[in-house]
């Protein structure tokens, strides 16, 4: 048992956004019912259909337009009809295991009817339950007042043996199917079991305009008498027992699979952020390493501009001797420093290969491409809700609270645009070694300027400080020169790493509110010290 308050109040303060309207509307809905509620639910064709229309034939009640009987898929939303004093309900047909979308809705819209329902007649065929044993048995533990839960094996003419033949080998095999039932779902005596064939030899096969005398012929044998008779048996003195049980699965169920949801998410998250803090961490020790690079650069180039300087003013230089040591001087130092900036590129190339390379890194993409294109997530499929029915709701929540969160700090410019201009910088050859051409153009110019009065300069005290901001000047214009690539290599690292920082802090806050949202919702369930297995009703 859960505390319904609580659960109520969990829900509505999830990350994102709040749950709770959609399930209240829901239960609310069912709550109001003054009848009980009988639910039929199985996997597709096990014939809850043509069991439907046989009841409804029998009680003299019209058969409805939307059901239809057929060998394919037809039954795709739940429906409801009156007969006598309950409110039944048909379900699609759930498929374990499906892959495609309606398939899934299907499951979870016959999932979701169970969970808000009074009594739940599961319909299997005489294979009984194969792929759906777990699923079957995953709701028996749910909480079912004694006599709730009933068992209908259906279509049982089809199980190999002719009743118009042999009643008694018929009546055998029934037996022993109902033992086969109850020792695979563990059942006691008290767990309905019905064993019909509700259309025998498919005499009505598709039609819907039908008497009650169209099965005369079989009454003395198709097991329809005892089940009719049960349905008349189900009395509203019940209704609140069975509400209040009814309440506690629906409930249960959804903390069960809103927790399910959370930790998946919980679990996706957590790899994008730490892809996310990965980037930030990358970011800072590869600036590190340029902003070591270049103070390494610039701590070389004090002194070596005066040296040439002071070359330059000896007699015997001439002023095309100047500027060709001017340039190899230069030439030099700058390609000693693009190597240097170049293997820092192939490192940051080769990482940033290895992490896409990864698993953790697609899921981080596709989530830089849903933020950035601007699109909503997927609405809910309509009809009756449960937790599984919501799987994408929560996953918009959370999707709509990053993107709240990241533009205040501007759009998230997406993976694919960054990603694609940072390998273009990163693959861009420098050759900053040609800049030293202009420079030592520049230098050799001035030398030439102050060529009459070299020995002067050499001399005289203001002189030597006109040199000496010549040779400033021209250490400033060197780092002029070079600091547009250091600039580029930068702007290549924070291309590598802009969507990884953008979301760091953001993915960090989410994380841990789905933590706290876990915690608490494992709280929840700890707090329900009462199994609720059995209940008398």
């Amino acid at each position: 048992m859960v505390d319904i308050d609580a659960v109520r109040d969990w829900l509505g303060r999830l990350p994102g956004g709040s749950l709770v309207g959609r399930y209240v509307d829901d239960w609310d809905a069912f709550e109001k019912l003054d009848r009980p509620v009988v639910t039929l639910f199985g996997s597709y064709d096990t014939g809850k259909s043509s069991l439907l229309r046989r009841l409804l034939v029998d009680s003299g009640t019209n058969i409805p337009g939307w059901l239809t009987i057929s060998a394919r898929h037809e039954t795709f939303e739940v429906n409801n009809v009156e007969v006598g004093g309950c409110i039944i309900r048909d379900t699609p047909g759930f498929a374990v295991g499906a892959s495609d979308i309606r398939a899934q809705n299907n499951s979870r819209r016959a999932m979701a009817a169970v969970g808000l329902t009074d009594v739940s007649i599961a319909v299997l065929t005489p294979q009984l339950a194969t792929a759906e044993r777990d699923v079957l048995q995953k709701l028996f533990t749910q909480g079912w007042p004694v006599g709730s839960m009933w068992f209908v094996i259906s279509r049982f003419d089809e199980a190999g043996v002719d009743p118009e033949y042999d009643l008694a080998e018929y009546r055998e095999l029934s037996d022993r199917k109902v033992r086969e039932l109850r020792e695979l779902f563990e059942l006691d005596d008290r767990t309905p079991v019905f064993v019909v064939s509700q259309d025998p030899f498919q005499t009505a096969g598709p039609d819907t305009d039908l008497s009650r005398e169209t099965w005369d012929d079989f009454r003395g044998w198709d097991g329809m008498r005892d089940l009719a008779d049960a349905f008349e048996a189900v009395s509203p003195s019940a209704l609140p027992g069975w509400r209040h049980t009814a309440g506690q699965r629906y409930w249960t169920a959804v903390l069960d699979e809103t927790m399910t949801v959370l930790r998946r998410q919980l679990s996706d998250y957590t790899a994008r952020a730490e892809v996310a803090a990965t980037g930030v961490a990358r970011r800072d020790v590869w600036e590190s390493e340029l902003d070591t690079l270049d103070r390494a650069a610039q701590a070389s180039l004090d002194g070596l501009v005066e040296e040439v300087m002071r070359m330059s003013w000896e007699p015997s230089s001439g002023a095309d001797r100047l500027q060709a040591e001017i340039q190899r001087t230069l030439g030099e130092w700058f390609t000693k420093h693009e190597l240097r900036l170049q293997r820092l590129q192939q490192s940051i190339r080769k990482t940033k290969e290895r992490e896409r390379a990864r698993p953790s890194w697609a899921g981080f993409a596709s989530l830089v491409a849903t933020l950035g294109s601007g699109e909503d997530a997927p609405t809910t499929p309509a009809g009756l809700g449960c937790a599984a029915e919501h799987v994408e709701t929560v996953g918009t929540m959370l999707i709509g609270m990053l993107k709240a969160a990241n533009n205040t700090h501007g759009p998230i410019a997406g993976g694919k645009a960054s990603s694609a201009k940072a390998a273009g910088d990163l693959g861009r050859h420098i050759g900053i070694a040609e800049a030293a051409l202009p420079l030592a153009v520049y230098l050799a110019k001035v030398v030439d300027e102050q060529g009459a009065d070299r020995a002067r300069l050499n001399q005289d005290k203001a002189a030597a400080e006109k040199r000496q901001q010549v040779v400033t000047e021209c250490t400033e214009r060197t780092r002029d020169t070079w600091q547009p690539f250091v600039d580029d290599v930068r702007e290549a690292i924070f291309a590598e790493t802009r969507d990884q920082v953008d979301l760091d802090a953001s993915l960090r806050q989410l994380v841990e509110q789905l933590q706290e949202a876990a915690a608490e919702g494992e709280g929840l369930f700890r707090a329900g010290t009462v199994p609720l297995l059995e209940t008398e009703a």
